[in-house]
């Protein structure tokens, strides 16, 4: 389990860790595009989902507790967020460098 009382430049350097692997792999960035869009839905989809997650057998329990944690807390949707918005701003700073 991830401490969350770690000082912000530490926590700063995880997200912008998850972030470059994000934009480094278009399976990491689908995986928190699904998960931020189950974390947008009631709280019985969320719950039904999960329960699909369990019966799969695909996903240890430490694995089921992460995805829970992602979609409950809405910190899929928040990294999705962050994710897009560094995206944007690296596109924006190649159509620039490309008119100069």
């Amino acid at each position: 389990m991830e401490r969350t009382d770690l000082p912000p430049q530490t926590r700063n350097e995880r997200l912008a860790y998850i972030v470059e692997r994000c934009l480094e792999s278009p399976a990491a960035y689908k995986l928190f595009d699904m998960l931020a869009s189950i974390s947008d839905l009631d709280k019985d989809a969320k719950l039904e989902y999960m329960e699909m997650v369990k019966d799969s057998g695909a996903y240890s329990d430490e694995e089921i507790s992460a995805i829970e944690r992602l979609i409950v807390s809405g910190a899929a949707r928040y990294f999705k967020g962050v994710i897009d918005q560094v995206r944007e701003e690296q596109v924006a700073c190649e159509i620039e460098a490309m008119l100069v």
